[in-house]
């Protein structure tokens, strides 16, 4: 339980009209959700402004109302509504910045270890492996879904309290100064770069200002912090420059000099991974029930957390093999007449793209094998070309069909078709033609087919899989009656 004395004491300039002593328990920045005793937070967004909102959360029961001196100032109904409100009104120059100053400043009140994650792919997985690997022998608090931006980082620091020992982050960027700017309101203990790809390009322009900007988590290291870094990674000296000298650096990969060194990768069909793990002079033989090589790095990065966090190897190696595979990432999924579907539907980028599609063509053996590939999104003037060469690619791997999902789809039927795929195996739907995608796949697939599905979370695949199942359901119904 907190008043408003606590919460003004903590944010410059702000002003309150009302009682400094009223109380409250927590914060809330969706009127719809918010509860009696919670604080609305008006915050202003790319497709919503919280300040339309307020007597929503006043009509829910607010205890109080937090909004911006510009609104306040500009809206001649907010000062009418200040004379009649029984809740008290902080009014603050930004209610985001509030957020923040406020959620840095409850973390204060704990001493968690914090493990902050970024990296152009693989943060979410990475996360979830190290909650899965501590959560046995701590208490773990880890950001939610995809609560990793500046509003996010902030709403899962207030989930805080006293008896979690460690707090896990993801921490994205969209833009330059974005990690700086969630560094700023909680510092780590451990950070971790997973790589360094084209994941947004098109918002930084180049992999320089990606790079550029993930060495922030670096930067911003508490003493006698520990990075945890990529060694095959082609950013990894450059990070490795950026980690002050009082502080440590593991390292991992297949490279020969990576501290945590994987090798001798084997995928075993859709059963999972198997590697071996050379670390201290010592071999391990590692499984993961998940897909792909790159899973691999995503398992030693979080077994570098474990190491830091004085788990014993052989215990995480147990462990790792009873982890499940996050919704949309690789996850997969059994369909009618034996079909296999995996559906990674989270984002894409070209790197990712790739690491998939040699996965799928893997455990395919002789299955018809069918990649349906949306639109890469955010990667800028050279969008084109990186579907394309995404097209070249499925073409090199002798996938039996190829659908191009989206704007960019008839750049990678292109691509495949420049590589000598035949024309016949190769379709375009746009994104309203879900339920024609979806009709082509029942009607032209065989018996035990494997389904790739891959593309930026914009394009809403999984309703691709959620149309199948539904049009499977009414065609298994009408059989029946």
């Amino acid at each position: 339980m907190f008043r408003l004395r606590d919460l003004v004491g903590v944010i410059p300039g702000a002003i309150l009209l009302g009682d400094l002593d009223a109380k409250w328990l927590n914060i809330s920045v969706d009127s719809r959700t918010i509860k009696p005793g919670e604080i609305f937070f008006s915050l202003r967004g790319e497709k919503y402004d919280g300040h339309q909102f307020i007597n929503e959360a006043i009509e829910k029961g607010a205890s109080a109302i937090v909004l911006e001196k510009s609104s306040y100032q500009s809206h001649k109904s907010f000062h009418h509504l200040s004379k009649e409100l029984v809740q008290p009104i902080l009014l603050v120059d930004n209610s985001l910045s509030a957020l923040q100053l406020w959620a840095h400043h409850y973390h204060s009140l704990f001493q968690p270890v914090n493990i902050c994650i970024t990296g152009s792919n693989g943060k979410t997985t990475t996360k979830e492996m190290i909650v899965h690997l501590l959560n046995s022998n701590y208490h773990v608090l880890k950001s939610k879904g995809n609560f990793n931006n500046e509003i996010g980082v902030p709403l899962t620091l207030l989930n805080l309290d006293s008896h979690h020992d460690i707090l896990v982050l993801e921490m994205a960027a969209r833009k330059l100064g974005e990690i700086k700017e969630l560094t700023n309101i909680v510092k780590p203990d451990i950070a971790i770069i997973t790589n360094v790809c084209e994941a947004h390009i098109g918002l930084f322009e180049s992999r320089d200002n990606i790079a550029r900007e993930k060495s922030e988590i670096i930067l911003s290291l508490k003493d006698k912090g520990t990075a945890i870094l990529n060694r095959d990674d082609a950013y990894f000296d450059y990070f490795k420059n950026c980690n002050a000298h009082q502080n440590e650096l593991v390292s991992f990969g297949f490279h020969p000099e990576a501290q945590l060194r994987a090798a001798n990768f084997i995928q075993d069909r859709e059963k999972g991974i198997h590697f071996e793990l050379f670390f201290q002079g010592e071999k391990h033989q590692v499984f993961i029930p998940l897909l792909g090589r790159f899973n691999v790095y995503n398992c030693l990065a979080a077994f570098a957390s474990g190491v830091k966090m004085h788990i014993p190897i052989d215990e995480m190696i147990h462990r790792i093999s009873t982890f499940k595979t996050p919704k949309m990432r690789m996850e997969n999924l059994s369909f009618s007449r034996g079909i296999m579907v995996i559906q990674d539907c989270y984002n894409s980028n070209p790197t990712a793209v790739k690491e998939a599609l040699n996965s799928i063509a893997g455990i395919s053996g002789d299955r018809f094998k069918v990649v349906v590939l949306g639109d890469m999104l955010e990667l800028g003037s050279r969008s084109p070309d990186y579907h394309k060469e995404i097209g070249k690619i499925t073409a090199n791997l002798s996938f039996d069909m190829l659908i191009g999902f989206g704007e960019y789809g008839k750049w990678i039927a292109l691509g495949a078709k420049e590589q000598g795929m035949a024309g016949d195996r190769i379709y375009c739907f746009n994104k309203k033609e879900k339920n024609k995608l979806v009709n082509k796949l029942i009607k032209e697939l065989p018996q035990n087919s494997i389904v790739f599905l891959k593309g930026s979370r914009g394009m809403q695949m999984e309703d691709i899989v959620h149309c199948w199942k539904q049009e499977g359901k009414t065609r298994e119904k009408s059989r029946n009656d």
